[in-house]
């Protein structure tokens, strides 16, 4: 009898042990939960996301972590798909049970995500979504970092309206953030007086645009506003070459920030505007800590950062910062400190409305000799355009 006793209390106290083991494994360590485009259409930028991501994290580990805590970063692939991001952000919450998340890359997916965080009450930084539209419905866990799609065109409207264009053609893919960037670009062509001869979206995927820019030439359209991605941009610039089509202005929005685009199109991307929500540049933007970022994710991945790294660590940045003056990773106070809380990161401030948006302004820049320079806005240019473009004829042939 005595003996059996000994072996129940035992088995016992080892049940009633087991969770604090548990509990004290967690809590010297904060698990961070992300979903993004490893693979896939968006594979491209979402990477350099994900290049941030693992240099800010061994960054702060090696200084001891958030409040104490190592981080553990979870990065699953959605594949670009909406679907598969939204089983994989339920699984992160559900199932790994993450402290806290990080957004995917898109404005299409994120705002199906959104929903889930929003049921699970995660306060969650987007940092690859642009489209205001997110913002607007009523959502309380999801927060900005990075300037509006609305806004992206609003330096090349700009300058197309100084260098004397009338009429406009704006177009894009027919999907969520390319739809917010044209309507944003149809906006400023009215405020400014510039005639919008065509606007038309196009299918997910397409390759052959040459219809379109025919129908653009017989629009008479001066400037082409090309609300696009990699594929279609470099598609469109191409087949308006072998087209020998034109125009005094084509300028894209994700496309042409992106290094593959100069790299990969040779002259053809020369003269080409393009948006970005940062320059590593620190001698013309001056944010502080720009020049140890970017000598850190230089040296190892050989590569500068482009705007979708600096976004994402500055993400990262904003996270931490809300961590430390909660105090805690209870997510509810994380987000209520996030809600007040103003901070300063390698791409500039950061404060939300009562949205959750926060109020960043990007910049334009124009493809001169293979490299990104900026051009607009003025305060912060580095050279100015040069444009109407050259003829394709009087190009060099590469």
């Amino acid at each position: 009898m005595k003996k059996s006793f000994v072996l129940i209390l035992g088995f016992a106290l080892a049940l009633t042990a087991a969770p604090f083991v548990e509990k004290g494994f967690a809590a010297d360590k904060v698990t961070l939960g992300i979903a993004i485009s490893q693979t896939g259409r968006y594979a491209e930028p979402a990477g350099r996301m994900v290049n941030s991501y693992n240099l800010y994290v061994d960054q702060m580990n090696a200084k001891g972590g958030w409040i104490g805590k190592k981080i553990d970063m979870v990065i699953l692939d959605d594949k670009s798909d909406k679907q598969t991001s939204i089983k994989l952000y339920e699984k992160l919450i559900t199932q790994d049970k993450v402290d806290l998340t990080m957004g995917p890359y898109s404005s299409g997916i994120t705002d199906a995500v959104a929903n889930v965080l929003e049921r699970y009450k995660y306060p969650t930084l987007a940092p690859g979504a642009a489209s205001g539209i997110i913002w607007k419905k009523g959502r309380k866990y999801l927060f900005d970092i990075i300037a509006v799609a609305q806004d992206y065109q609003k330096g090349a409207i700009h300058i197309a309206k100084d260098i004397g264009v009338k009429r406009i053609a704006i177009i894009g893919e027919d999907s969520l953030f390319p739809r917010q960037s044209a309507e944003g670009a149809v906006d400023w062509a009215k405020k400014l007086g510039l005639k919008v001869v065509l606007n038309e979206n196009y299918p997910r995927k397409q390759t052959d645009f040459t219809a379109l820019l025919q129908k653009i030439k017989a629009r008479r359209a001066e400037a082409l506003i090309s609300n696009s991605y990699f594929a279609d941009a470099a598609a469109q610039i191409r087949q308006l070459r072998e087209l020998n089509i034109n125009l005094k202005i084509f300028a894209g929005t994700v496309g042409p920030g992106l290094p593959k685009f100069a790299k990969q199109l040779g002259n053809t991307a020369e003269y080409v505007l393009g948006f970005s929500q940062w320059e590593p540049k620190p001698e013309i933007l001056k944010r502080p800590g720009m020049e140890a970022f970017i000598a850190a994710y230089e040296k190892r991945y050989g590569v500068k950062p482009n705007y979708h790294a600096g976004q994402s660590y500055a993400s990262m940045q904003v996270f931490g910062e809300a961590v430390k003056r909660a105090g805690s990773i209870d997510r509810d106070k994380v987000w209520r400190t996030m809600r007040t809380m103003s901070t300063t990161t390698i791409i500039g401030p950061w404060k939300v409305d009562d949205t959750n948006m926060n109020n960043h302004e990007g910049l334009t820049f124009q493809i001169l000799n293979g490299e990104r320079k900026i051009v607009w806005p003025k305060k912060i240019s580095e050279v100015n355009y040069k444009l109407p473009m050259p003829k394709w004829k009087d190009r060099a042939k590469n």
